[in-house]
């Protein structure tokens, strides 16, 4: 025990008072990573916390014959090491009485418990903001249904129920990837007007078997659950159902089991809906259907089993990881090292018990406030794409909740919290001088500035090998990867009708040329047609010798020859003007970058001499592009459908186009020439990234100039 904490200025005011616990209320021991807890269980107003082994020692020493005092004492001779300080014991008891748990033998001065009492209501007075935006309305106790309908579904605690539940998720991912092209189409419409009443249909479904789920969890380990009904999560009815008894079960895999039971049930519904919905043709009950799979897998993933949020994956990782208040303990460490490193104050003791435990809240703290800055910032995106007003709405409630509130709360702590008594000049100086040089850094400090974009690369020079005539694949002179010269022999085809139609022809010329010799020693009214018609077979005779010679397949050009699917057409018919391979050149190479509308006024104002370039599979290493070329004219017409969506690029494209090159927006091209540096070996037809250096820029104008492109680009404002 830290001795700083042993005593507390306020201490003399509970030191006298002989309190007890009350009847109703139970403590169950937990074992969290070899230390024991006790859960402070309240039977009739269904209220649990948790407590430490030091603290649960204590409170079994309040009785009818010991004062606070006289228990602390106790405690304290029995383990000075691990007994609560003084200032421990007065907020636990804070808590209790506070939570209607303690009782007095007699008429004595609780008043400063009261103060405590009446601070935890102003306390929850000031959150009425946060509250109406996840309002619980209660409806209905649950608990005698629960009781007389658990024996139907004791089968899916069983090996048994998870076995059919494995056997339809399998089922459904199947399903999903052959039906992955009309699955993405439906779900481009998922907020269009006429299908709002069908989304919020399966939600309600959804969600209120999600929580059954829940429910019959903590049922089947005997927990009562005492309330369900309607929570208004962002104003947006939602059902909620109470399972807190939960907390008090010893074993953690129960704990777990009834955390992760509503995913599990949510899952299992999007996998038979989406069974169904793949079954049937379009219709009312088949768009049921689709939007049950959206709320139940999408929803589910992105919010009730993330654990960077406070739903379910939260208290599962709690459990889990055996670190109960994960996120409440990952704060109080960011303030203790605030108020310990920067205000210098006289901090209390280190949230975090071990140094695993310090980094792994620093790291939950920071990655759950992105995760929700982010997931905020898309809801909002996605939200306001569809309804410019609920955007605008929700705008201005994230904006208060993210930033309006946060400040305000950060001036009451710096003008009125009693711990910067002695120092409250220095540390609002401190702040706002911290503040000034953070605004300075980012709006007068000059950062490298630049832009990327993909693109593709195209050798120098680069031609296809066509078949000019059909024929029989017979013999593959060069395997693809060898290196050719120009003209040299790469593949034989045959086609015996080729050398008998040669053959019927040189015999159509001796009997022309027959006939002709008889019509120069008569009359020769008929010479000058037969000349005409000699004349006709020679082009034809000429052109199957052409013919005949193409049989040979020859390199355009030198460089290196691919097919990498010849080997696939031997023996097989070709037929005229099929592609077999390409030659490529080997020390010349282009990257055509596709460049959005966002974008190209920085090449086109700034005209960069040289970019850099990183070629997928070797991220690695990069080489510069020179003798940069930007095209002066926009198109919708990709280099390579590789650098579209349905090739895996990043390039939205029109789904109706079923070559997958046409994008949706108007691109710029800007072309140039790789010089290929160590450890790069690129390859014609493939993908990279280009970045393009502009002017350096502050971070805030250059965030500045996104959000205006975001805008430009998303709500053409």
């Amino acid at each position: 025990m830290n001795p700083n904490s042993v005593f507390d200025d306020s201490w003399y005011r509970v030191r006298g008072l002989k309190l007890n616990l009350l009847p109703s209320v139970e403590l169950i021991r937990q074992s969290y990573r070899g230390e024991f807890w006790y859960v402070v269980c309240d039977k009739f107003g269904h209220r649990f916390f948790r407590i430490r082994e030091a603290t649960y020692k204590f409170i079994c020493h309040l009785d009818v014959s010991n004062n606070v005092e006289e228990a602390w004492e106790k405690t304290l001779n029995e383990n000075p090491s691990e007994a609560p300080g003084q200032g421990d014991v007065i907020k636990v008891l804070s808590q209790l009485y506070s939570n209607g748990l303690l009782k007095s033998q007699k008429s004595v001065n609780i008043e400063f418990l009261l103060a405590a009492k009446d601070k935890q209501k102003a306390q929850q007075r000031k959150q009425l903001f946060s509250s109406l935006l996840f309002l619980k309305i209660p409806l209905w106790n649950p608990d005698p249904f629960l009781r007389r309908t658990i024996h139907l579904f004791s089968w899916c605690f069983k090996p048994f129920g998870f076995l059919i539940w494995l056997l339809f998720f399998c089922a459904a991912i199947s399903v999903l990837f052959g039906e992955w092209g009309r699955f993405s189409d439906a779900a481009n419409g998922i907020l269009s007007l006429s299908n709002l009443p069908y989304l919020y249909l399966s939600i309600i479904l959804t969600k209120a078997l999600h929580e059954f789920g829940h429910a019959y969890a903590c049922r089947r380990y005997h927990c009562e659950v005492p309330q369900m009904g309607i929570m208004f999560l962002v104003f947006n009815p939602l059902p909620f159902v109470d399972v807190s008894a939960s907390y008090g079960l010893s074993q953690k895999y129960k704990r777990v089991v009834v955390g992760i039971a509503g995913v599990v049930v949510e899952f299992f519904i999007a996998s038979v809906a989406l069974i169904i919905w793949a079954n049937i043709a379009d219709g009312a009950f088949g768009r049921i259907c689709f939007n049950v799979v959206i709320t139940a897998s999408v929803s589910t993933i992105l919010f009730n089993l993330n654990p960077l949020l406070r739903f379910d994956g939260y208290h599962i990782l709690c459990d889990l990881l055996e670190t109960p208040n994960l996120q409440g303990r990952a704060q109080q460490l960011m303030r203790y090292w605030v108020e310990k490193y920067f205000f210098k104050l006289q901090a209390g003791p280190c949230p975090a018990e071990t140094r695993g435990e310090a980094v792994g809240f620093t790291f939950y703290f920071i990655s759950s406030w992105i995760y929700r800055f982010f997931l905020m910032m898309g809801i909002l995106l996605f939200v306001s794409k569809k309804f410019l007003i609920v955007g605008a709405v929700l705008a201005i409630v994230f904006a208060f909740m993210w930033v309006i509130l946060p400040f305000i709360k950060g001036l009451k702590y710096l003008f009125f919290s009693p711990k910067l008594m002695n120092m409250r000049a220095r540390s609002i100086i401190l702040s706002f001088a911290a503040i000034s040089a953070l605004m300075a850094f980012l709006t007068l400090v000059p950062f490298p500035n630049y832009f990327r974009s993909d693109g593709i690369v195209k050798a120098l020079p680069h031609q296809n090998v066509y078949a000019s005539v059909t024929g029989k694949l017979a013999e593959i002179i060069l395997p693809s990867g060898s290196i050719v010269s120009e003209g040299q022999v790469l593949a034989v085809l045959e086609n015996e009708s080729l050398f008998e139609e040669m053959k019927i022809i040189d015999s159509e010329m001796q009997r022309v040329n027959l006939i002709m010799r008889k019509e120069r020693s008569s009359q020769g009214t008929q010479l000058e047609s037969l000349n005409s018609y000699y004349e006709s077979l020679e082009i034809r005779k000429n052109n199957l010798n052409s013919n005949i010679e193409s049989l040979s397949m020859r390199a355009p050009t030198s460089g290196v020859w691919f097919a990498d699917s010849l080997e696939e057409y031997k023996n097989n018919v070709i037929t005229k003007g099929t592609s077999i391979g390409h030659v490529s050149g080997k020390d010349r190479f282009e990257f055509f970058a596709v460049v959005s509308q966002r974008d190209v006024g920085r090449i086109f104002g700034n005209k960069p001499k040289e970019a850099e370039v990183r070629l997928r599979g070797q991220y690695q290493s990069s080489s510069k592009l020179v003798e940069l070329n930007a095209i002066p004219s926009d198109q919708s017409q990709l280099p390579s459908a590789s650098l579209g969506y349905m090739g895996g690029g990043q390039i939205a494209v029109k789904t109706g186009d079923r070559s997958g090159s046409v994008s949706t927006e108007p691109f710029f091209e800007v072309r140039g020439e790789i010089v290929v540096s160590s450890g790069v070996t690129p390859n014609h037809g493939q993908t990279g990234v280009a970045r393009f250096p502009v002017p350096d820029a502050p971070l805030w104008s250059q965030l500045a100039l996104r959000l205006r492109q975001l805008f430009q680009r998303e709500y053409r404002l």
